[in-house]
């Protein structure tokens, strides 16, 4: 005999499949729009801005990770040459700099990095660096907005939110533009657009995420890294280190029939499947799943759509969506419409 807590979970799913249905037409009207609208509004304000001269030297900028690295790119342009000591693949965390590594910090025009503890080594390298040839991109966020856990730690991952992500594209403009006048305009006209992107991005999953009821959004995983993402879109994270966090966890499951929870690539050690292992068909339904890995440590590789920022966070955004709202299986839908 199934007891109630193991009975997998059992929704309408013609519901479901229609959410699905819905959810991939308003994503893919919602990139076409972000697309034609935020490219035709950054054009006309480039353009006021364009006419600085092109034959420069490119800028020597090393960074700390990989998504630091693109946002230079996408502000600099041609006008950089952009070195990240944290590859696709690699924990920042983890990385430990090798002689190689600290010397680019030391010779490069200038040092890019995130901040607020993220890199430890690599920050203490670049604070070596004259104020001038370095930019803390969390530098200009409100410290209001920030997240701290109960020990005071500030987390680092403040790019997990478009609205504060364009903090740091304003404060990395204002110093490009010092460290390359000639094209200071540009590099304007660059901010202009990567502003536009970030806030159309914004809204676009704010309207995604319509299909999902405040009280459904729940984050299961192991860390504290979508924290940001978490606040932007009312979304209770849960992390499953912590004790309380834990217990909280199985009962909210349980009250919302939460099916999926969510591991962070590169991060938690595999702590999610152990906690979900031990807690699986006694604790918490037999059914509930374990999503892919979510990205946010390290950009993909270039010829993937996750090899951008853009990109992941959509990705992100679409496999969180599927997680919690997923499609019937195969046949599903037409037994249940019969019932």
């Amino acid at each position: 005999m199934q007891t109630e807590s193991a009975r997998p979970h059992h929704r309408s799913s013609f519901p479901s499949l229609w959410r699905g249905v819905v959810f991939t037409f308003q994503a893919a009207v919602a990139a076409v729009a972000v697309v034609a609208v935020g490219a035709a509004q950054a054009q006309d304000e480039v353009l006021q801005y364009a006419g600085g001269e092109r034959d420069i030297e490119p800028l020597t900028v090393v960074t700390d990770t990989t998504v630091s690295a693109q946002l230079v790119r996408d502000l600099g342009e041609k006008f950089v040459k952009v070195e990240s000591v944290a590859e696709a693949g690699q924990t920042p965390g983890e990385v430990e700099l090798s002689e190689a590594d600290r010397e680019a910090i030391g010779q490069a025009d200038l040092v890019v990095y995130q901040g607020l503890g993220l890199m430890p080594g690599f920050i203490a390298a670049a604070e070596k660096r004259d104020a001038k040839d370095r930019v803390v991109l969390t530098e200009r966020v409100p410290e209001f907005r920030l997240i701290e856990d109960a020990e005071g730690t500030v987390n680092p991952y403040t790019y997990l939110s478009p609205s504060l992500r364009q903090f740091s594209v304003d404060h990395l403009t204002t110093r490009l533009k010092k460290k390359l006048e000639p094209v200071a305009g540009e590099i304007e006209g660059n901010r202009l657009r990567v502003n536009i992107e970030l806030q159309s991005l914004d809204r676009e999953t704010d309207g995604l995420l319509e299909d999902v009821p405040r009280s459904e959004r729940l984050l299961v995983t192991d860390n504290r890294v979508f924290a940001y993402f978490a606040k932007d879109y009312h979304f209770q994270l849960l992390d499953v280190t912590r004790e309380a966090d834990g217990k909280k966890a199985i009962e909210q499951i349980n009250r919302n029939e939460t099916p999926t929870v969510f591991p962070v690539a590169g991060i938690g050690g595999g702590a999610l499947e152990d906690w979900l292992e031990a807690h699986r068909g006694k604790d918490v339904p037999e059914s509930i799943g374990l999503s892919k890995a979510l990205d946010a440590l390290w950009l993909g590789e270039p010829n993937l759509p996750t090899g951008t920022y853009l990109g992941q966070f959509r990705e992100n955004v679409s496999t969180i969506l599927l997680g919690l709202k997923p499609l019937p299986a195969a046949g599903q839908e037409s037994t249940e419409r019969l019932e």
